[in-house]
C-alpha cells in the first residue's frame, strides 16, 4: 500500500509539513538520569534567519543557523520565504523560558530526524529556536496558505517548552473554567506573550490538509509540582499560583485535527532531563533511530507505542511521579504518514 502511495504522490506536488512542539511539561528543574538515551542526532537543520533592527541583540547559536534571542522585543524571523518543491514542511518549535535550558534542543534534533526520515529538502524546514508567539502564529498562518499546502500534502507540527493555564477570558471552556497557552517566548510569562490553545486549534484547523502530526512535549496545567528531586524540572508555567503544594491536574489541550502526540496523560508531568532534553522526545527519537537501523520499513504508530512504554518505565524509575504519552486521532493517520517515508 505504501508502495502505491508513494507512486501515486509522485505526480502530484506534495508538501509535507513537519510541526514539531517539544514542551517538557510540568517540571522546574532537570532531572540527572544515567539511564536516558543520549541522542545521537547533530543540529544541521535550516531555519529561517532574522532581520535585527537596532534595538535586538542576536547571536549566534548551537544549532547551524538558528539564534539565540537576547532581545526583549520579537524578532523578524519568518518561514518558507522562497519557493520550491518539496514533500515536506517542517515546523520546530522550542522555548527556553523559567529555567528550561533545552528545548531549542529538542526541537533541532526532532526536526533534522524528520528530515533525515522524510527526505526533506533544507528550505522546507523552519526551526525557531525561542519563538515569540508572533513568530508563532505567523509560521503557522503560512502553513494555511493553500498556494503552499495542498490536500494531498502532509504537515507534522512540534513544540517543546512550558504549557500553562490562566482563567478562561471568552467563556469557551466550561468545564474547568482555564484556557491552556502554549509558554512561547517573552520578557516574562504574561498571557499576553502566550498563544492560547483555542488559537493554535483554529490555526491547525486551517490548514488544508487533513494529514498533521502535532508532537507536543509540554505540560498544560493550573499548578507546579517540584518532585522529591531538586533537579527535575517540571514544563508548566504559573505565575500566580504557588509552587509548593500544588499538583498539576488537567493537562487537556482543544482538539486538533489530525493526530496528536502528548507528553503526558492529564494528571501526569511532563520532564526534562538535565542537560539532555525532554522525556518524551529523547525516547521517541532514539525508538526512530533503532526502528530506522531495522532491514524494515518504519512505522511511526509502532515507535510512539515503544516511547510510550519506555518512557513510562524510565519515570517510574527515576521520578516521583509517573508519565505516560498519549495519542489523539486515528491510526489511518499514522498509515498515511507511513506512506509519505521514501
Amino acid at each position: 500500500m505504501g508502495i502505491m502511495m508513494n507512486n501515486r504522490l509522485k505526480n502530484k506536488r506534495l508538501f509535507f509539513m513537519l510541526i514539531i512542539f517539544s514542551t517538557v511539561g510540568c517540571q522546574n528543574t532537570p532531572i540527572n538520569d544515567d539511564g536516558s538515551p543520549t541522542p545521537t542526532f547533530l543540529t544541521n537543520t535550516t531555519v529561517e534567519k532574522p532581520q535585527p533592527s537596532d534595538s535586538q541583540s542576536l547571536k549566534k547559536g548551537p544549532f547551524g543557523n538558528a539564534k539565540t534571542v537576547t532581545s526583549k522585543r520579537p524578532t523578524q524571523r519568518t518561514c518558507w520565504n522562497t519557493s520550491g518543491e518539496g514533500r515536506v514542511f517542517i515546523l520546530a518549535v522550542g522555548s527556553n523560558m523559567s529555567g528550561l535550558t533545552e528545548t531549542n534542543r529538542d526541537a533541532a534534533r526532532f526536526a533534522k530526524a524528520m528530515r533525515e526520515l522524510f527526505h526533506v529538502r533544507h528550505n522546507r524546514v523552519c526551526v525557531l529556536a525561542n519563538a515569540y508567539k508572533e513568530e508563532f502564529v505567523q509560521a503557522l498562518e503560512r502553513l494555511g496558505d493553500s498556494r503552499r499546502v495542498g490536500a494531498d500534502d502532509l504537515v507534522i507540527i512540534f513544540y517543546s517548552g512550558h504549557g500553562t493555564q490562566r482563567d478562561d477570558d471568552n467563556n469557551d471552556e466550561k468545564l474547568d473554567r482555564l484556557d491552556e497557552f502554549f509558554g512561547t517566548y517573552g520578557p516574562k510569562p504574561r498571557t499576553r506573550y502566550l498563544l492560547r490553545d483555542d488559537d493554535f486549534s483554529a490555526l491547525i484547523q486551517d490548514i488544508p490538509t487533513p494529514n498533521i502530526l502535532t508532537f507536543i512535549d509540554a505540560c498544560f496545567s493550573a499548578g507546579l509540582t517540584k518532585g522529591k528531586d531538586s533537579k527535575e524540572r517540571v514544563k508548566s508555567l504559573d505565575g500566580t499560583i504557588p509552587s509548593e503544594g500544588r499538583t498539576h491536574v488537567g493537562t487537556t489541550l482543544d482538539p486538533v485535527k489530525g493526530v496528536l502526540l502528548s507528553a503526558s496523560m492529564e494528571n501526569q508531568p511532563a520532564v526534562e532531563l538535565a542537560r539532555r532534553g525532554g522525556r518524551f522526545t529523547l525516547f521517541f527519537l532514539e525508538a526512530l533511530k533503532q526502528a530506522r537501523q531495522k532491514r524494515q520499513p518504519v512505522d511511526l504508530l509502532t515507535v510512539f507505542e515503544k516511547t510510550r512504554n519506555n518512557v513510562y518505565q524510565h519515570s517510574r524509575k527515576h521520578s516521583e511521579k509517573v508519565q505516560v504519552p498519549v495519542k489523539k486521532g486515528p491510526d489511518e493517520i499514522f498509515r498515511r504518514i507511513n506512506g509519505y517515508i521514501p
